[in-house]
């Protein structure tokens, strides 16, 4: 595929995984059906939203792993080692310290605000530096920012895990260490090994793209055969041995195997079909990513407050919330760029 037909498959599958975060953030059952006497509504309410939220949701972060580790080693050499770093200083770490900023500030105002501190069932958020440093550096008031966190930690491993990679041998080898470690519950300290182990991935089909990893920008043919052979059997034996009482059963390995596959699956099915060019909401992602939990939480709380005790109110919060995010991020973002381009350029990443 040619360059705008790739960079538009990047914007249409982190479109998609867009989605699938808002929905695994967007769980409401508790919330509108949390009262006794309700339990069979909201099982059923939280059966549809485990699906939606859970068993696929749960491939977003891992997608986005993927395609990161990608974009970064894409073209790679050591060479441009400190051009990459730079980079994403503007695109990842800035926005990463200053909406962090925001949703402290955020909190500290509305956890004083008689009523909104209701709705955010929080008691007045302490103003000190030691709670300024902790939500700027490590994501205290905004948690779905651990994974912009673990980004900026593989970013900085970028010359080992460039090592590591450039030869299929010790590819092999670590991406072994790697899954073994997830079996055991190995821990690396503050880096999740399952963050590790997705984005070793996509960096290795980065680096190899000249022939291993060529299926990755190529749309439906014979590149795609191999890999999606041994992907497929992999999950297919994964799975066999993670039914209940074999190795795998409840072991983390299993999940990742299945989320990996989903992830992977996902590029696979946006690369096959004839999407078209990405649309202009499809292109502010991070923005999106960046305000939806703020305004799932805000929209569903509020929601269950009116709508207390109705399963028809918590199913179409839930379906409903990835449009509504999506349009409530689109017309703040657009307010931003006509009022303060700069500002927005910060929080987007230069996205």
């Amino acid at each position: 595929m040619s360059e705008s037909q790739f960079r538009s498959k990047i914007y249409w599958v982190t479109f998609c995984f867009s989605i699938f975060v808002i929905w695994v953030h967007s769980t409401n059952w508790e919330l509108f059906l949390g009262q006794p006497g309700m339990e069979t509504e909201a099982e059923a309410v939280r059966r549809v939203e485990y699906f939606f939220g859970e068993r696929l949701g749960q491939m977003a972060v891992p997608g986005f792993f993927l395609v990161s580790a990608y974009l970064f080693y894409r073209n790679f050499t050591m060479d441009r080692l400190l051009s990459k770093w730079k980079s994403r200083i503007f695109s990842v770490a800035l926005p990463y310290v200053l909406w962090n900023l925001l949703y402290y500030g955020g909190y500290v105002l509305g956890s004083r605000i008689p009523g909104l501190g209701t709705i955010l069932n929080r008691e007045p958020v302490p103003v000190d530096w030691k709670t300024v440093a902790e939500a700027a550096f490590f994501y205290r008031y905004n948690p779905v920012f651990w994974y912009l966190f673990q980004l900026i930690l593989l970013i900085l491993l970028a010359p080992v895990l460039y090592l590591l990679l450039k030869r299929n041998g010790t590819a092999a080898l670590f991406l072994a260490f790697l899954a073994f470690s997830i079996f055991k519950g190995w821990r690396l300290g503050a880096l999740n090994t399952d963050a590790l182990f997705y984005y070793s991935f996509g960096a290795w089909a980065a680096l190899h793209r000249e022939k291993q990893g060529a299926f990755v920008e190529r749309g439906w043919g014979r590149e795609w055969i191999l890999p999606g052979t041994v992907l497929t059997a992999w999950t297919l034996t994964v799975w066999w041995f993670s039914r209940s009482g074999s190795i795998l059963y409840n072991n983390p390995f299993a999940t990742v195997t299945f989320r990996l596959a989903m992830a992977a699956g996902t590029w696979a099915l946006v690369s096959f079909l004839p999407l078209g060019e990405a649309r202009e909401f499809m292109k502010h992602n991070f923005f999106l990513y960046a305000v939806h939990f703020a305004g799932v939480r805000f929209v569903n709380k509020a929601g269950a407050m009116l709508f207390s005790g109705s399963a028809a109110a918590a199913w179409l919060f839930f379906l409903l919330m990835p449009p509504a995010m999506i349009v409530v991020s689109r017309a703040g973002g657009w307010v931003l760029q006509k009022t303060v381009p700069g500002f927005y350029r910060i929080l987007s990443g230069g996205r």
